[in-house]
């Protein structure tokens, strides 16, 4: 997206895993945001975040992509804003931890709704659950979250039954192959089909938790280089996040925990965005103090960017 006013101001906005990539509503609003306050702005396909798969690979792609900016594009890292979106908040952290002292990092960072700790983000997939100062929320969790754990996980995990046809169902369903996926589910034992069905609901089955607890126990060392909590005090730069109470995908108790992992941060958690639309049922004077926070927030963001 380039405006009229283009003032050597650039934009990178990288997305989280999602079959609808760079095209999703959430990434085409930022991005318009951002072009209208002058920004010219980049939104990259990640291959592999597009079919849901997010492990260590993309921060291949973010680095190459970055590297591409500045090589390439001749843009100098002191002109860079760069945003990640849910889990590609997380992994372009990642990517800045890899490349610190190597390449110059950008000039002003935002994660928006990303998560700082795979373990914990798994418990809400399976139980809805969250804590904050020793108090319990309850929100459901988006039924995405389950499919991107067996999505990338399940293959891994030796297990007294073959899971090559559950494994091809759940891609046929991210694929949105609505004809073929209903094919292939027919073809599953009931056990299999029962699995396929608790997955793409968001709702975990006994079955279903006791297969997450033994992904948890043995893709630790994955979890841990993909998970902000054990690496996160090596960023040194000021990293700005926001997050929607109400995200269904990463409970806003991430972003907190983030903020804490992080040496230098602006944290905002708004009452009206979650992880998909604007929430406006507060009521009037609710929302225009939430407004107002926002207003704030972002106006910090430019002027760290301007400084």
């Amino acid at each position: 997206m380039t405006p009229p006013n283009h003032r050597n101001r650039v934009a990178i906005l990288f997305p989280g895993a999602s079959p609808t990539a760079e095209d999703h509503p959430k990434m085409i609003m930022l991005g318009q945001v951002f072009a209208q306050n002058g920004f010219k702005v980049y939104i990259p396909r990640i291959p592999p975040l597009k079919k849901l798969d997010i492990t260590m690979i993309n921060v291949q792609w973010f680095t190459c992509f970055y590297q591409w900016i500045i090589d390439v594009e001749n843009v100098k890292p002191q002109q860079i804003f760069m945003a990640g979106m849910s889990y590609g908040g997380g992994l372009m952290l990642r990517m800045l931890k890899e490349i610190n002292n190597k390449v110059p990092l950008p000039k002003s960072i935002l994660t928006f709704g990303t998560y700082s700790d795979s373990q914990s983000l798994f418990h809400y997939f399976l139980t809805g659950s969250m804590f904050k100062n020793g108090k319990q929320f309850q929100i459901p969790p988006h039924e995405w979250g389950l499919v991107v754990i067996f999505q990338n996980y399940l293959k891994n995990i030796q297990t007294n039954w073959d899971s090559t046809e559950l494994q091809k169902a759940i891609q046929l369903k991210i694929q949105e192959k609505n004809v073929e996926c209903d094919i292939q589910v027919k073809k599953l034992s009931d056990f299999q089909r029962n699995i396929f069905h608790s997955i793409i609901s968001g709702k975990a089955t006994p079955e279903v938790k006791k297969l997450v607890q033994t992904i948890l126990k043995n893709e630790q060392k994955s979890f841990i280089n993909l998970s902000p909590k054990y690496w996160a005090e090596d960023i040194l730069e000021k990293v700005f996040i926001i997050h929607g109470s109400n995200d269904s995908m990463v409970p806003f108790t991430e972003s907190i925990q983030l903020a804490d992992y992080l040496p230098n941060t602006e944290l905002c958690i708004s009452y009206l965005f979650e992880h998909n639309e604007i929430n406006s049922n507060g009521g009037l004077l609710f929302n225009i103090k939430e407004l107002v926070k926002l207003v704030k927030f972002y106006a910090k963001l430019f002027s760290h960017y301007e400084n």
